[in-house]
Formats: C-alpha cells, structure tokens, sequence
C-alpha cells in the first residue's frame, strides 16, 4: 500500500511540479551540460564573471530608473535579463583574458562538473538573493535552505572560490 502512495505521490509531482522541484531540476540540467558544453577555460571564465556581475548588478545605479513601474513579475523578468546579459558579455571579456585548459581525462571531467555546479549554483542564488524572487514566487523550505537564504547566498558566494582554487 505504501508503494501505492508513494506512486501516487511521485505521479502527482512529475505531472504538476511545482516551482521548487522545477528550480532545482533546472540547476542540475544546467549544471551538467553547461559543464559537458563549455570547457574549463570558460567554466572558469563564467565564474569570475558572476562574482563581478553580481557587485556590478547591486551597485548599478540606474536599475531602479529602468525598472521603475511594472509588476513584480515584469521586474523580476528584466532584471534577470539585464543580470544575464551582463554576466555573458563579462564571461566572454574573461574567456579572452584567460589561457586555455587542455587537460582531459577522468580528474578534468570531475573538476568541469565541480565548477559547473559551483557556478550554476552561484547564479540561481544570485536569481534568488539580489533579484525579486522572493517576491515574485513561493517557494519551499528546501529550495529557500538551498538558495534563497542569507546563509545559503554566503556558502554559494563561498564554494566556488575554493572549487576554483581545488580544481586549478
């Protein structure tokens, strides 16, 4: 019977997900293409650019002039545009400036993976910490531990330097 249930249940979430569940399958499908499709040179590149894009983003003065009016929905949609564009552009002046990786095996695929996670990570946290998502959406406890807490942003801002200097 208790099989039955739990059927039911795991039936129910894959043909209703919730935005929880949608959150983080997005960052674990992200996190492993990004990590197969972009090499240890970009993946790196990547992670510089979220850390500079994020103290850009804060301290970006006329966002609040750009933004002015609008639903939270609509603010929360071109923030994110604005945040991503800028973590792109910043990812490809990054990439330039870094020498490529051209290791393989096994210990490189590992380490692509870690900071693909690290930085794929880093981003939903900043979605969550410095955008208006809180705002927008409600979400789980499990996805506010994972993400949207002040705590959580620190660890997110925290991991990925020591992923970057372990995996260099």
């Amino acid at each position: 019977m208790a099989q039955i249930i739990d059927l039911v249940s795991t039936n129910k979430i894959i043909s209703h997900p919730t935005w929880d569940i949608v959150a983080i399958f997005v960052f674990l499908i992200i996190g492993f293409f990004y990590g197969l499709w972009a090499g240890r040179t970009k993946l790196i590149a990547f992670l510089i650019s979220l850390y500079v894009s994020g103290f850009l983003f804060e301290n970006f003065y006329y966002l609040t002039k750009l933004v002015k009016g609008g639903s939270i929905i609509e603010r929360f949609t071109f923030e994110t545009i604005i945040f991503t564009l800028l973590a792109i552009v910043l990812t490809i002046l990054f990439a330039k400036l870094l020498e490529p990786q051209f290791e393989s095996g096994p210990k490189n695929w590992l380490k692509s993976f870690l900071i693909s996670f690290s930085s794929i990570g880093l981003f939903f946290s900043y979605l969550f910490h410095i955008l208006p998502a809180k705002e927008a959406f409600t979400f789980s406890p499990l996805v506010q531990n994972l993400f949207a807490s002040n705590s959580a942003f620190f660890w997110w801002l925290f991991i990925p330097l020591i992923v970057l200097f372990w995996t260099k």
